[in-house]
């Protein structure tokens, strides 16, 4: 029987990527330590969303971390390493070592100051509140000192990791959508920014992703990674986020849309074979990913020999036609162009060859 808890690790192919984000992540970790430190006599002027979502947030990080050592683990036994993969392997432990003592560290924090928050306060009936400052379980707001508007982190210029790409577009209410996406494994997410008198609404949305899909944890800690510094940039342009940096809240915004498919039987015994999806929209890669994305619950369960054909080019009228195919299953494969007079018998050898 299959293992349903084994791990599919991505290929180390993807380790110059994966370092990158590591890399933006131990940054990021690092400003939201110095923001929270902001606050340690002062706990007061934060908020229960912002310290849940702190909360929230870093403790999916330190799974993240567990499952990076056991990928630099799994990547170390593979006997083709080079000596640079040996050293991006090496400093991939080193910086997720140092973001596992900084995300404990603000963890820390984040549940002292859970009990200390302004909503905390504002609870509280007047005798409760006397009572609570004269024994001390308050802070003094005398101390509250605004952080500086010009931080060295709003300093530093954004720059997107490889393979990603973001497109800006005008929305309703005069908002702005900046969608990202991957080279190889298509969108990953989109932040909406919409004004309100002189602050904005920001909301960050992660693409919905099957957690069986190996892809969808990497989409998600790419995204992660980008956003919370973009969020940082747009917050400077637009002139929201005063006071101490929240990490922004991911909700998955699923893009599901009807999708055209077909299951293939064998000629013989009408066993399904085959699972095609067509994609017609799509002449990247990217773009075959996003429909192999949608529909992975469904390519997991029929577990089939999947393809995903992008849109069809026609070399010769009725006869030859030319495409971007995707194989996602068994295993997955680069996107190629494949003439319909090699792909077609390749389906019928399937459908032919099950029963002999």
């Amino acid at each position: 029987m299959p293992n349903n808890n084994q791990v599919n690790f991505p290929p180390l192919t993807m380790l110059p990527l994966l370092s990158h984000a590591i890399e933006g992540g131990l940054d990021a970790s690092k400003e939201q330590l110095a923001n929270l430190l902001q606050a340690e006599n002062k706990p007061y002027v934060l908020d229960d969303v912002i310290v849940n979502r702190v909360i929230k947030s870093f403790t999916e990080q330190l799974k993240t971390i567990v499952n990076g050592k056991a990928m630099c683990a799994y990547w170390r036994k593979n006997n083709k390493l080079t000596p640079q993969h040996v050293k991006t392997i090496f400093e991939m432990e080193a910086n997720m070592a140092e973001m596992e003592k900084i995300t404990q560290r603000i963890l820390f924090l984040t549940e002292h100051y859970k009990d200390h928050t302004i909503d905390k306060i504002l609870v509280m009936k007047d005798d409760e509140l006397a009572l609570a400052y004269l024994n001390g379980k308050l802070y003094s707001p005398t101390d509250y000192i605004p952080p500086s508007e010009n931080t060295d982190y709003q300093r530093k210029s954004f720059t997107f990791p490889p393979n990603v790409t973001c497109q800006q577009n005008k929305i309703a209410s005069k908002g702005e959508r900046y969608t990202f996406r991957h080279a190889e494994w298509g969108e990953i997410g989109r932040i909406d920014v919409v004004p309100h008198g002189t602050q904005s609404q920001i909301n960050t949305y992660a693409v919905a992703g099957d957690p069986r899909d190996p892809l969808t944890d990497l989409r998600n800690s790419l995204f992660r990674t980008i956003a919370i510094e973009f969020n940082q940039a747009l917050e400077e342009k637009y002139g929201a986020g005063t006071g101490t940096a929240e990490l922004p809240h991911f909700d998955a915004k699923s893009d599901a849309k009807m999708v055209e498919s077909k299951i293939m039987v064998c000629l013989t015994c009408d066993a399904p074979v085959v699972f095609l999806i067509f994609a017609h929209d799509a002449y990247a890669a990217d773009q075959l990913e996003d429909y192999a994305r949608m529909m992975y619950s469904k390519i997991d369960e029929l577990k089939l020999p999947t393809w995903v054909i992008g849109a069809e080019e026609e070399l010769i009228p009725d006869k030859e036609g030319l495409a971007l195919i995707l194989q996602t299953w068994p295993k997955r494969k680069k996107a190629e162009k494949i003439s319909s007079l090699l792909f077609e018998p390749m389906l019928y050898k399937l459908q032919n060859g099950h029963c002999k």
